[in-house]
């Protein structure tokens, strides 16, 4: 994908325009805006490994909400082509080989179009650091620098949400004990369950937690951003 220079606003250094898209689109957010008032989108990656400066994307799944409701026919999935061969380790976990991969968009051209999706969005995930870690080295070599979407980590939700729940009055007491990889926590609270290690799945995964962890963390009161930061932990880039 060839990468056209676009002025940074904040320097020298030409971004491309997918990235400056991207931009535009996130411009102007107000954490005391309502939760119903906002849309979301929730994402999972599937990798080739744990490091970005070593592995890459092979899968990128994201499904979109619009406050607290699920919007089950805007979904995102593509597979992603690799500069390197996938290891047979990773393989075993996803599904996903070279030859499987032959014929997917390389990095540049999913990525653009994830941010195409994704547009004014927040994005949503569990444990969205190392999903984010990806996305924002690709886009680094290849749009020149990352993204600005706030993102909302269900990990964190759960963690606070349990934490709190269990170790306050009545509380069982077994926080320690507790599982908290997606497919565990969905089970716990009953919540839809998807194919595991699959990108768009594990995004169906991630949303219907959100909005699990979200509504308890509003107590049938309006939410804002603000308040499920303070409530649940969302980092802010």
């Amino acid at each position: 994908m060839r990468r056209p220079g676009f002025p940074w606003p904040f320097g020298s250094c030409p971004i491309a325009e997918p990235l400056a898209a991207h931009l535009r689109a996130q411009r102007g957010r107000d954490r005391t805006a309502l939760l119903d008032d906002l849309s979301f989108v929730a994402v999972d990656t599937e990798l080739t490994g744990f490091d970005p400066r070593r592995h890459a994307m092979v899968a990128i799944g994201a499904v979109r909400l619009r406050g607290l409701t699920l919007l089950p026919g805007e979904t995102f999935f593509t597979l992603v082509r690799p500069s390197r061969e996938v290891p047979r380790d990773a393989s075993l976990i996803h599904g996903l080989t070279d030859a499987a991969l032959a014929d997917a968009p390389e990095t540049a051209d999913a990525l653009a179009a994830f941010l195409d999706f994704l547009g004014p969005a927040i994005v949503v995930g569990h444990h969205v650091e190392l999903d984010m870690a990806f996305l924002n080295a690709a886009s680094r070599r290849y749009f020149g620098g990352e993204l600005v979407a706030p993102c909302i980590d269900t990990l964190r939700l759960a963690l606070s949400y349990e934490e709190k729940r269990q170790t306050g009055p009545g509380g069982q007491g077994d926080f320690e004990r507790m599982d908290f990889d997606l497919a565990s926590l969905c089970r716990r609270y009953g919540l839809p369950s998807f194919a595991a290690h699959d990108a768009l799945g594990d995004a169906y995964g991630a949303a219907y937690l959100f909005l699990y962890l979200a509504r308890k963390s509003a107590r049938g009161r309006p939410l804002t951003l603000g308040g499920l930061w303070r409530s649940g932990r969302l980092w802010w880039r």
